[in-house]
């Protein structure tokens, strides 16, 4: 194999995160961020930390079955009508890199 090859099956073997949510009762899932995903949401980090980590839970916040948990159309809703600690929580977790140890196994 490749080092592209190894690269590739080391992401393809990292885990989507389940963080609770007890404010909303629900479980948001979360899949490892893509570079592309990135590079997306880049912009708005550089213009606009509230819009980043909005535009951050729309893309990465997911239903257990993988569908998308909110919409471009929720911005505004997410925006103005959601506890914005909870917002800034649940983006922490989604956003946030395993450790070594945890990565490890330990």
């Amino acid at each position: 194999m490749s080092v592209l090859d190894n690269a590739k099956s080391h992401f393809d073997s990292l885990e989507t995160k389940a963080i609770e949510v007890e404010e909303w009762d629900a479980i948001v899932y979360a899949t490892p961020f893509t570079m592309g995903e990135k590079k997306k949401l880049w912009k708005h980090a550089k213009e606009d930390d509230i819009e980043f980590m909005v535009r951050t839970l729309i893309l990465k916040a997911l239903n257990k079955d993988g569908s998308k948990m909110f919409s471009i159309e929720d911005k505004i809703t997410l925006m103005n009508h959601v506890d914005p600690t909870v917002i800034v929580r649940v983006v922490g977790e989604i956003s946030v890199a395993d450790t070594i140890d945890e990565m490890s196994g330990n």
